[in-house]
């Protein structure tokens, strides 16, 4: 078994094995952190609305990347965000 599909059988999607979440979004699987790992950088752009650098600093770069090959508009962010908080959602419950 690969590295990945461990994480993945084991409900991890950071290497380091630390327990997160992951979104499925036009055929692209992001890995997110577990809510606690979010960086607090994040969560100070979030409060000053700045959304994508908010999304940028969870996905880490090479994953906000792929994100922004995919998303074209705002209303591309946000059916993303919606993704986002539907599988926080699933995992709070």
């Amino acid at each position: 078994m690969s590295q990945r599909q461990r994480r993945e059988a084991t409900g991890t999607t950071q290497t380091g094995g630390k327990p997160g979440s992951a979104v499925m979004w036009r055929g692209k699987r992001f890995g997110l952190p577990a809510p606690q790992d979010y960086p607090l950088d994040a969560i100070e752009a979030e409060e000053s609305g700045q959304t994508l650098t908010a999304l940028r600093l969870i996905l880490g770069d090479d994953q906000y990347s792929t994100f922004r090959t995919l998303a074209r508009t705002t209303g591309d962010a946000d059916d993303f965000s919606k993704a986002i908080m539907r599988e926080l959602g699933r995992g709070n419950r």
